[in-house]
């Protein structure tokens, strides 16, 4: 058997549910389609095999719960300014710190819960622009995920050398020192915080894509990749963004249905091949926020509801956005100066390495796993 099988295997599942999504959520008049998309990415990544249905009720529950949290501290605190601020800063700490603690297990509820309270407040606010309920636009996205994850794992169906390239992960690393851990996700929280409130004071349809890539770029960051890291997110935010104009062109211009799905396909599988392709290093991490950046900015352009956003003005916002991200990154999230974390992370990830690459660990419930091992 070939090693590079499974990861086209995993790369064309992604692809097609994220094309079924896109088009499912649009055909049904979803407010926002690519919601759908992103989130049966998320899970495809997230979970090596197709949910039970005890779990799948679950994880529907828990984005019913997060974003039902999200969504009363939004309309609580909406005219207290300070309170909210604390009450969302607390949240995405929770978040934050679920996430690394899950090390190299998945941990969707975190996902879940960064991802809602980065939108559902945003949402909150726009509300009637949207045309539905915040609550009922979750739940009937997280369904419809659902449904898709289960139909491609019907379609293409978990072979058993996928199941032991996800076997051969590394081990889990050393418990972070609390220090610097908290220090580590407070951090993050100081960088998502000042982007979200802006989105907040200045009502767009572009918060969306660039509130979710910014918290799937901090959930899947690596301190030890360095400035280089950096650089392929400014890449990825761009082909990404640069990607979602040109479908967006070709939807404007081509039969609605056929033009949704092929540009859909075409982009997503693009991005799923670099994921794939770029294993563990950093570009991997950054291709997933790329895959983000497209699904949700060509989902606002297939939406039901015009977002009157023009193409320029739909790259312009994420290009700052990535800028911003590098900037407050660098200052807040230096890399590690001393050696000793590399090492021991190239130690952790010896045996895995030689093997084709496990998409789990590029996912953001996988981003534990880098944060530890670098603070270990």
């Amino acid at each position: 058997m070939s090693p590079d099988v499974p990861p086209h295997r995993v790369a064309l599942r992604l692809a097609l549910a994220t094309t079924l999504a896109l088009v499912w959520g649009t055909m049904a008049g979803e407010p926002l389609p690519g919601l759908t998309a992103v989130l049966t990415a998320q899970i495809l990544v997230g979970m090596p095999r197709p949910p039970r249905l005890g779990q799948a009720a679950a994880l529907v529950g828990v984005i019913l719960a997060t974003g039902g949290v999200a969504f009363a501290v939004a309309s609580t605190f909406s005219d207290r300014p300070l309170i909210l601020a604390a009450a969302l800063g607390l949240l995405f700490y929770l978040g934050f710190s679920m996430r690394e603690r899950a090390a190299s297990e998945p941990s969707l509820p975190a996902t879940m819960l960064l991802n809602f309270t980065a939108v559902v407040p945003v949402l909150t606010f726009q509300a009637e622009m949207l045309g539905a309920g915040v609550l009922e636009t979750l739940v009937t996205s997280a369904v419809r995920a659902m449904l898709v994850v289960w139909l491609l794992h019907a379609a293409l169906p978990v072979r058993s050398e996928e199941t032991a390239i996800r076997a051969a992960t590394p081990a889990k690393a050393e418990p972070v020192p609390d220090n610097t851990g908290t220090a580590h996700t407070l951090a993050k929280v100081a960088i998502v915080l000042p982007a979200q409130f802006y989105y907040l004071a200045e009502p767009t349809a572009l918060a969306f894509p660039a509130l979710l890539g910014l918290v799937t770029f901090l959930s899947a960051q690596d301190p030890a990749a360095g400035r280089m890291q950096l650089v392929i997110l400014l890449l990825g935010n761009l082909i990404g963004s640069v990607a979602a104009a040109l479908a967006s062109g070709v939807l404007d211009i081509g039969p609605q249905l056929p033009a949704l799905t092929f540009m859909t396909l075409l982009g997503s599988l693009a991005f799923a091949k670099w994921i794939m392709s770029a294993r563990r290093r950093p570009g991997g991490a950054v291709a997933l926020t790329g895959l983000v950046t497209f699904l949700t900015l060509f989902g606002l352009a297939a939406a039901p509801h015009a977002f009157e956003v023009p193409v320029l003005d739909r790259i312009m916002d994420i290009a700052i956005l990535s800028l911003y991200t590098v900037a407050a990154t660098t200052l807040l999230l230096p890399p590690h100066g001393s050696p000793e974390p590399t090492t021991s992370k190239r130690r952790l990830a010896g045996h895995a390495g030689r093997q084709a690459p496990d998409l789990e660990q590029l996912s953001p419930a996988g981003a534990g796993t880098a944060g530890s091992a670098n603070h270990g």
